[in-house]
């Protein structure tokens, strides 16, 4: 009997412990450290005769960019100057700055010195262009790296085409010398192609640009448009600086960012805005300032001035290349928002043209789950996951606008690689939007077998996914448990418990002992299940869960799962759900007590100045409003205008139309007014000859020539019922049909 790979791997992880969980099922199962992956790159440096000395100095400074921006300190960088080989005597190949890691400061500083080394060539060095020796010495390199995870990446700075016409190596004749060493190209960059080698030419001066475009090749390091290789031909040369760094983010899954250049006076100062995204856990401000006594400061987004090196403000820094011409400070942790860069000349100090950028990226760990932890051969599974950084789990957020998410599934009896693209916008298995959980389905392959394996794929500027599988078996003829893990969303406080409940059902026709595992946890999440163990009785149960977290629990989403596994075999899961829970601390008592004392002494004020407003304005007729009728039709209300007033002044116009109506009376008018009587208790209506009519507020009162006015007062808290009389039925109960009031 044959075991497949993924069987076999299973089966690995599971005798090691790595996997599943077996000597204490209750406590958390940490997430793996969450890094950015390093690389292996070889930057290859035009040195033919041809380069200017300024020309020269922008190719230092484009290699030292990953001397001191470089995000890991597992990363290897390689510096090789190249011309030709004319002469016996001579190599076309200069070993500037051998393969060297980036494990300390010093290792970093060591290159810096070191890429100085470059100069354009003499004809007694070979100063022609060998392209094809160049890349040989690239793929030699980086085909020996023992590590076939890490990216494997060539930077090609030229100012020419192939010139190897008298480099008698490649033949006897010019044509000859040429051809080969074109041959030889080409085959390097097969080569390349077939390792998932990427080569990122850049080309200024007198490049070739259809020659440029033919080196770039290779494995892009995800699927998103921006980092496949490509070329860059550079009409300024002081862009060199500037094309290497998008060329290097975008060949790292990075995310970049360079501001405009600007000329630093002698004794001023410029000032650089670059910003860094919120899922960003990894990033290098770089500052090409070619005088090394000009003077770098760096403000975060609070308008603090950070330190060179050490932790603040929840970050760490460390400042490379400080006294050379290109520096950088590497920011792990880095607070998102616009950095502000000032570079300040001394007074002595030469105007030199300066640029800054920033690279960042942000290291991901997939998490994923499925709806049915074993699922069924031929049967549709709905796969859900989230991201995490190192700060927590990563939710909608605008940078993220363009991410694609998807899930590959390999296995056993699974022909091939089957493929589902996730979203997070509430529609399909995805159950809300915007929510930082991903959802899609595919169908598990009616030949599916035993093992199955997940592997989350993230897509997106500057985000970087560690691809670490899940790792399952189909379900077993006869298994009938279906389980819902729920820890609903919930804020929580340190030292506080959260809830939620298992219910499954159970057709086995025997009680299950399983028990709760959590998983994928930051470090910092003091968290524990109060009593894992659980029985799954047969048929439906129900059985309500209880985490508690430590008091000194780190603050923000949690991230991580809790596993439903059998208690006998771990390798056996019901069931899984991610945590949606967020730690905060409760808020302080102390706002609420002054708050309470404010709103007192807010109270009493309020009171006594009503009393003494009310004492003032009895008589003010502002919250009146006058109903029009003729006969029994309401023509519209009418308000009194706003503002202090003691009488309500008005007339009636057009009482001989079908529409009269009430408004502001105009010099000469004929007026009512209606005025508060009796310590503003009672109402009073005057006519045009000082009539005084009885007004019950809510009635009718004719006043002749067959219409009526009806004084609703807003101080009533109640509506009176209008008294019998030959209105009939009751006038609010009938439609507004007209008001001319604006105020209304």
């Amino acid at each position: 009997m044959v075991v497949s790979s993924v069987s076999r791997r299973l089966a690995m992880l599971m005798s090691l412990g790595v996997v599943f969980m077996t000597a204490v099922p209750a406590e958390a199962v940490p997430i793996p450290p969450i890094e950015v992956q390093p690389i292996d790159v070889v930057i290859l440096v035009d040195e033919s005769g041809s380069l200017s000395a300024s020309a020269v100095s922008q190719e230092r400074a484009a290699a030292s960019l990953l001397a001191v921006g470089e995000f890991s300190s597992k990363s290897r960088v390689e510096v090789v100057g190249f011309g030709s080989k004319n002469t016996p005597d001579q190599d076309a190949l200069d070993m500037v700055c051998p393969l060297t890691p980036l494990g300390s400061r010093e290792d970093r500083e060591a290159i810096l010195k070191c890429v100085q080394e470059l100069h354009p060539r003499t004809a007694a060095e070979g100063n022609d262009t060998d392209h094809a020796a160049a890349l040989g010495r690239a793929l030699a390199t980086l085909r020996d790296s023992d590590d076939d995870q890490r990216q494997k990446i060539v930077f090609l700075l030229t100012d020419g085409i192939l010139d190897v016409q008298r480099s008698l190596n490649y033949g006897d004749s010019p044509a000859v010398r040429q051809a080969a060493a074109a041959d030889y190209i080409q085959a390097h960059l097969t080569e390349a192609t077939k390792l998932g080698i990427q080569v990122w030419p850049l080309g200024f001066g007198q490049a070739d640009p259809a020659q440029l475009r033919g080196f770039a090749v290779g494995k892009p390091c995800n699927n998103m448009g921006d980092s496949k290789p490509r070329a860059q031909l550079i009409k300024d040369e002081r862009e060199v600086f500037a094309a290497m760094v998008r060329a290097y983010a975008a060949a790292r899954c990075a995310g970049s960012e360079v501001a405009e250049s600007q000329t630093v006076p002698s004794g001023g100062s410029r000032e650089y805005q670059l910003r860094i995204p919120v899922i960003a856990t990894d990033a290098s401000i770089t500052v090409s300032k070619r005088n090394p006594r000009f003077k770098v400061t760096y403000i975060d987004p609070n308008g603090k001035t950070v330190p060179k090196s050490g932790a603040f403000d929840g970050s760490t820094f460390q400042v490379n290349g400080e006294d050379t011409p290109v520096e950088g400070l590497q920011i792990r942790l880095p607070r998102p928002g616009t950095w502000k860069v000032r570079v300040e000349a001394a007074q002595d100090a030469e105007p030199e043209e300066v640029v800054a950028a920033v690279t960042w990226q942000g290291a991901v760990h997939s998490s994923i789950t499925l709806d049915s932890p074993n699922p069924d051969p031929g049967k549709e599974v709905v796969v859900r996951s989230r991201l995490q950084t190192r700060k927590g789990v990563v939710v909608a957020d605008d940078d993220l606008s363009a991410l694609r998410f998807s899930v590959d599934m390999t296995g056993d009896g699974v022909p091939g690689t089957v493929h589902a693209e996730l979203n997070d916008s509430g529609t399909g298995p995805d159950r809300k939007a915007g929510d930082g959980e991903f959802a899609g389905a595919l169908t598990i392959p009616p030949g599916a077998s035993g093992g199955l394996e997940f592997v989350g794929i993230v897509d997106a500027t500057g985000v970087q996914g560690d691809r670490i599988p899940y790792q399952t078996t189909v379900a077993k003829p006869g298994e009938q448990v279906r389980t819902v893990v729920d820890i609903p969303q919930q804020t929580i406080a340190p030292g506080d418990a959260a809830t939620g409940t298992v219910t499954a059902s159970n057709e086995t026709g025997k009680p299950i002992s399983a028990t709760l595992v959590l998983a994928d946890l930051r470090e910092g999440d003091h968290i524990e299940v109060v009593d894992p163990d659980v029985r799954l009785a047969v048929g439906q149960s129900s059985t309500d869960v209880t985490l508690t977290l430590a008091a000194d629990s780190a603050e923000g989403d949690v991230p991580g799962m809790l596993i439903l596994r059998d208690a006998a075999d771990p390798a056996k899961v019901y069931g899984q759900g991610f945590l949606k829970l967020r730690v905060a601390q409760p808020p302080s008592p102390v706002p609420w007590i002054l708050a309470a004392l404010t709103l007192l002494a807010v109270i009493t004020v309020t009171y006594l100045t009503s009393r003494i407003r009310a004492a003032r304005v009895r008589g003010d007729v502002q919250d009146l409003t006058l109903v029009l009728y003729q006969g029994d039709r309401e023509m519209g209300p009418w308000r009194a205008p706003i503002g202090r007033n003691r009488r309500l002044t008005f007339v009636i116009r057009d009482t001989h139309t079908d529409h009269p109506y009430l408004d502001r009376p105009n010099q000469g008018d004929l007026t009512y007014e209606v005025v508060r009587a009796g310590r503003g208790a009672g109402l009073v209506l005057r006519g045009p000859g000082g009539e005084q009519y009885p007004v019950r507020p809510g009635v009718p009162q004719a006043v002749g020539d067959g219409v009526a006015i009806a004084v609703r007062d807003g101080r009533l808290d109640r509506r009176p019922e209008p008294a019998a009389g030959a209105y009939g039925s009751d006038p609010f109960d009938q439609p507004s049909h007209y008001s001319n009031d604006p105020l209304m």
